[in-house]
């Protein structure tokens, strides 16, 4: 049976595994699980959840939670190996099996289709390389009719600048502080908030 409120959506999220080896490079920390089911679930309320992709899916939190929502067809699509690894088992325990699997680098897709909507939570540029966020988006916008996708706060005049370029439009559907747990051998807090916002590029 599919989640039926928000709450149990972000409950559903929560419970699919985080990186066991993240990897500073490619930024990986578990997509937050009260932003997943924000944009899932409006997604779902727009009728939107259809044709799904999940770029830079890391363990696939946005991916299985579109395909627990009913999504007929959903892309998991990640550069990292073992990121698609856990993401495939994860879906397989649920039985989720409207999700498929492309290893493949997100801002240069070898897709020739397109969908209806994209979901990222893509890196932020800090160890992955500047600009990176807006390489995502590009490739977002190039692939699906509408993109949901999560930013560092201070960039939203940016992303917002960037959207309209592509010929989009941009609007913020939440805004959120991320607590993350220690990660990596440089954090020395116990918690790095960092604030985000959640938007919808159409």
């Amino acid at each position: 049976m599919p989640p039926r409120s928000k709450k149990e959506l972000e409950i559903f999220v929560e419970s699919i595994p985080a990186f066991e080896k993240p990897k500073l490079r490619l930024e990986q920390y578990p997509t937050d699980a009260a932003v997943v089911a924000a944009a899932v679930w409006d997604a779902h309320m727009r009728g939107l959840l259809d044709d799904v992709l999940d770029l830079g899916c890391g363990t696939g939190r946005f991916a299985l939670a579109a395909a627990a929502m009913g999504a007929r067809r959903v892309l998991c699509l990640d550069v990292d190996p073992e990121a698609l690894a856990a993401a495939k088992k994860a879906a397989e325990s649920r039985g989720l099996e409207s999700v498929d699997f492309l290893a493949a680098a997100a801002p240069a897709l070898p897709l020739a289709r397109r969908f209806k909507t994209a979901f990222q939570n893509p890196p932020f540029g800090i160890w992955s390389g500047r600009g990176t966020d807006i390489a995502f988006l590009h490739a977002a916008a190039e692939h699906a009719e509408v993109v949901y996708t999560i930013h560092k706060l201070p960039t939203l005049d940016y992303v917002r600048e960037a959207a309209a370029r592509l010929g989009r439009r941009l609007e913020v559907l939440e805004r959120a502080v991320l607590n993350i747990k220690p990660t990596y051998r440089h954090h020395r807090k116990r918690i790095h908030k960092v604030e985000v916002f959640l938007a919808l590029v159409y």
